[in-house]
């Protein structure tokens, strides 16, 4: 039978955590070993952890069949999407459309936004505009004269309308993953929310809503259809963190942060007694509602999912005004694409899951390595060597 191995890296800023899997001819896919706590240029550069990537000169970096995925904290990477219309000269405008036209025009307009996009994911990522490193750039969307096509090459028209994504991620990252950029073979490496919320709407209709919750942090992703039906993402923090609640255990019961977090498991997992988890809740109560009114300040629509280190403290699905939080639905969205629900091989939690099978699908049913995207990628290749 058929099959074909991933490695499928989630990379944090804290490192990264890498799952291996094959994917068999009818869609079953066996987890085979999940390696958390990754240095990531130490364990890029081990033998054992080798995985297939071509030189630009044709012969293989690496030697066993495996294929890379990386889905990259936002703190590390990020992709800022930019709608283009290209005028086409006016002595070409009767003649059809040439590939090598359109990559001129692009590169074109690439160079007057450079700067100003560079700017722009250097403030998201929070680092020296010198140390943004645009790795990828990928046309989607494209219309000539107002009309949607596929490819514009072959089309008689005055204007092509398109979508235009740069990401961009840090100098280290870049560094620690320069020979997958710079290999001839596509490389899916993306922003890890975006990943996640454009895998879910392969199921589920926008609006859609991710809430990444970390220690210390929380924000949240919403993706919505523009007016032209295209998909747009926007990310904002979230002006509520975890803390909040531990805190509240901690002044309203007089213990440390360890016995309050402690406690809270025990009133989320049902531990506690009727009497005892009554009291709990009231001291809870202004900490939960203080994250429902950050949320209802977003005017958020649809569903939420939510990828927490610590679940939160009500059963879902639970109901906003005009917004409902869900558990983030895997296994649904599997089923619904084909792939067996249950997986073969190892068991692993949830939320570990969900952050490497949903970049998975992703790269899976990713279609963006057109002519003119393969053309760009060549040309952003000699740009980063």
């Amino acid at each position: 039978m058929k099959k074909e191995k991933f490695l499928i890296l989630e990379i944090l800023p804290s490192g990264a955590n890498g799952l291996f899997l094959t994917l068999h001819e009818d869609r079953t896919i066996t987890l085979e070993k999940f390696v958390p706590n990754i240095n990531l240029k130490k364990f890029l550069r081990t033998p054992l952890r080798r995985v297939t990537q071509k030189a630009w000169e044709g012969e293989y970096l690496f030697k066993s069949h495996r294929k890379v995925i990386a889905s990259a904290d936002s703190k590390l990477a990020t992709t800022i999407p930019l709608p283009l219309e290209l005028a086409r000269e006016r002595a070409e405008a009767k003649f059809e459309i040439t590939l090598p036209e359109l990559e001129n025009l692009i590169a074109q307009a690439m160079g007057r936004i450079f700067n100003q996009c560079r700017s722009e994911a250097a403030k998201r990522l929070g680092i020296h505009e010198l140390d943004t490193i645009l790795v990828g750039a990928k046309a989607r969307n494209f219309k000539v004269d107002g009309k949607s096509v596929v490819d514009p090459a072959g089309f008689v028209g005055k204007k092509i309308s398109l979508i235009l994504e740069l990401r961009f991620t840090t100098r280290a990252m870049f560094e620690d993953l320069k020979p997958f950029f710079n290999a001839p073979d596509d490389f899916f490496f993306a922003e890890g929310p975006q990943t996640r919320l454009f895998s879910i709407a392969r199921t589920r209709k926008p609006p859609l809503n991710l809430i990444i919750a970390e220690e210390g942090s929380m924000a949240v992703y919403v993706l919505q259809n523009a007016k032209d039906g295209h998909p747009v993402l926007y990310r904002e923090k979230l002006e509520w963190d975890f803390h909040e609640l531990i805190r509240s255990i901690e002044n309203g019961l007089q213990v440390n942060t360890r016995v309050a977090k402690a406690l809270y498991e025990q009133y989320r997992t049902h531990e506690m007694s009727e009497s005892a988890a009554r009291a709990f809740k009231k001291i809870i109560d202004p900490a939960v509602a203080a994250f429902v009114a950050a949320l209802a300040k977003k005017k958020i629509r649809g569903f939420v999912y939510v990828d927490a280190e610590r679940e939160l403290p009500f059963a879902m699905p639970h109901r906003l005004r005009g917004a409902v939080i869900e558990a983030m639905p895997l296994s649904e969205i599997l089923e619904e694409l084909d792939f067996p629900a249950e997986s073969a091989g190892i068991a692993l939690p949830p939320r570990i899951l969900s952050r490497h099978l949903l970049p998975f699908l992703e790269a899976y049913f990713d279609k963006s390595n057109s002519d003119i995207n393969q053309k760009l990628r060549r040309r952003l290749h000699w740009l980063l060597n």
